[in-house]
This record gives structure tokens, sequence and C-alpha cells, in this order.
């Protein structure tokens, strides 16, 4: 069941073509802090709002590579982080050979599967696109 939720999780957020990714930077003066979507050349939503430390904080994260993870030879790296890594660097725009799991697709997979393990945190498009 939990495989079938995450399929069309995946496949509903292949089609959408959302885009994210981290960064630190306020949005024009304001106190809201957005992903930075630089890699992407046009967007259908505005950036997802997300305050890294203040989700660390109240997800009681100490671990970098829970979601900055290292991947290599199919499987995740034990205790490896790529914190310092763009996402960008490992997920191409879009999907290929050498890339099965496109940028979006890889925020979108990393964050919801997380929300939905959990059963914290939003899950739905506008709960983390918010339009100011």
């Amino acid at each position: 069941m939990k495989i079938k939720i995450l399929m069309i999780a995946l496949i509903f957020f292949a089609c959408s073509g959302i885009s994210m990714l981290f960064s630190d930077q306020a949005d024009a003066g304001d106190d809201i802090v957005r992903m930075d979507t630089s890699a992407f050349d046009r967007l259908r939503r505005p950036a997802a709002v997300f305050d890294h430390d203040l989700h660390n904080e109240t997800a009681q994260i100490d671990d970098c590579a829970v979601c900055h993870h290292v991947w290599e030879n199919g499987e995740i790296v034990p205790d490896e982080s790529s914190e310092d890594t763009p996402c960008s660097d490992c997920h191409g725009l879009t999907e290929g050979p050498n890339n099965p799991m496109p940028l979006a697709n890889a925020f979108h997979v990393q964050c919801r599967s997380c929300h939905i393990k959990t059963g914290k945190g939003p899950l739905l498009c506008a709960e983390c696109h918010q339009k100011y």
C-alpha cells in the first residue's frame, strides 16, 4: 500500500513540473524563506516556502544525511552527507539514462515520503508552494 501511495505521488509530481532547491534567502524583504529555484528554466508554482533551520528544529533532525544523502551503486551510503553539494549536481532537470530521478521529483519524493512516513508535514501542493 505504501509503495502504491509513493508511486501515485511520484507520478503526480513528475507530471506537475514543480521545482525546488534549498535556499536561505528571503523573498523581497519579508520573512518568508523560499527554496532556490535558479536551476530551473521556468516555474509552474511559486518556489516552496521552507525555513531549513526551523524545519530541522521542529522535526528534530540533527543528522544532515537524513535529507542530504549520498547515493552510490543504487544505494544510499550510510553516514555520508551531500550537504555542501547542490542537489542539481546529481539530479538533472530531465529524466535520462544517467539521471533516473529528475531534480523536481527528487525533492518531492524526499520531502513527501518523509511527511507520509511520519504522518507530519504538508502533502498538498499549495501547502508548500504558497503565493505571497
